[in-house]
């Protein structure tokens, strides 16, 4: 007992460093990044500066989440904004979220999210939990990239996909699962961009979504690792004992 605290200690204290040294401002290359800590009204707070505040609609309440509080949405909860250039990618894309899913409901696969004949990071149920299995649109849809991972119901993961022009590639807690090579550039369209009821009908999902960024570009796995740890708070945080709270969050959550 007493060498796992030490080693713990440790551990934070080495994150505690590390995260002084990698804290960033916001990219260019961040298209949107979404908290949900600033839990006011039904508005989701977009902090990359280009505006794209997000409207939840339909019954939802703010939780306890992976850093800070997370968005729940129940049954008939979803979010649609408005098409934008900055949400549509030709050769280069990167969707981050941790993700707490209860169900799927009515149908077995939700868009988490969507932009129709664009993308979607699709999750499909199996058994008592489900996998990603993203979809790409280059004049047709193409997928999915199966995850090889299926993750339970009532777990915090954190999901990601990249896409470089030639390959997209599936991330499960910063671990690549999937892959297919899908060839580009992908459509652009005037669709909005939709978490939940995202397709065919009514595609939904009960659960909580917390800390997500899109990006224009592939990102690294060292930088879809460095998010998942310090969530978005603490990636930002340019004093290190600022970044304590999300990397003693992400440790007592191990």
């Amino acid at each position: 007992m007493r060498f796992r605290a030490i080693n713990l200690v440790a551990i934070v204290f080495m994150m505690i460093f590390t995260y002084s040294v990698i804290a960033v401002d916001i990219d260019e290359n961040t298209m949107a990044l979404w908290s949900f800590n600033d839990a006011k009204d039904d508005i989701i707070k977009d902090l990359s500066g280009r505006g794209h505040d997000l409207e939840i609609q339909g019954g939802h309440e703010w939780i306890a989440g992976k850093f800070g509080t997370a968005l729940f949405f129940e049954i008939d909860a979803f979010i649609e904004y408005e098409a934008h250039p900055d949400l549509s990618f030709e050769d280069g894309l990167t969707i981050e979220l941790w993700l707490n899913l209860e169900d799927i409901d009515p149908q077995e696969v939700v868009g988490i999210p969507r932009k129709e004949n664009e993308y979607v990071l699709a999750a499909y149920e199996q058994g008592d939990g489900f996998y990603m299995g993203p979809w790409l649109n280059n004049g047709a849809w193409v997928g999915p990239a199966n995850s090889t991972v299926v993750v339970p119901y009532g777990e915090w993961h954190y999901h990601a996909i990249t896409y470089d022009g030639n390959e997209i590639k599936v991330y499960v807690d910063g671990e690549e699962t999937g892959s297919m090579e899908i060839p580009g550039p992908l459509n652009a369209t005037d669709a909005p961009f939709k978490i939940s009821n995202s397709c065919c009908g009514g595609r939904f999902f009960i659960g909580a979504i917390d800390d997500m960024r899109i990006s224009n570009v592939p990102r690294t796995e060292e930088e879809i690792n460095n998010l998942m740890i310090s969530g978005i708070d603490g990636m930002l945080s340019v004093n290190p004992s600022d970044a304590l709270p999300s990397v003693w969050g992400y440790i007592k959550n191990k």
